[in-house]
């Protein structure tokens, strides 16, 4: 389920590509369960594991782009 991304920019070009979580997890070899607790924000995603996302499933999108979070807007 998409909606169950926090980084906007990601569920966007998930979105428009048709990739999913588990396209991701086939594409990265990450664990299913694992991602979908990184990406909804319930733990930690390093910088290694976006980097390997991005690089391997995005590489056309900026990182610091595909992973921005609403906070990261100046106030």
């Amino acid at each position: 389920m998409l909606s169950t991304i926090k980084y906007e920019n990601l569920r966007a070009e998930m979105g428009r590509r048709n990739i999913s979580k588990m396209d991701i997890c086939r594409i990265t070899g990450m664990n299913r369960d694992t991602l979908s607790r990184k990406l909804s924000g319930k733990t930690k995603l390093y910088l290694d594991e976006a980097c390997r996302i991005r690089n391997l499933v995005f590489p056309d999108v900026p990182i610091m782009e595909l992973f921005k979070e609403d906070s990261d807007e100046p106030a």
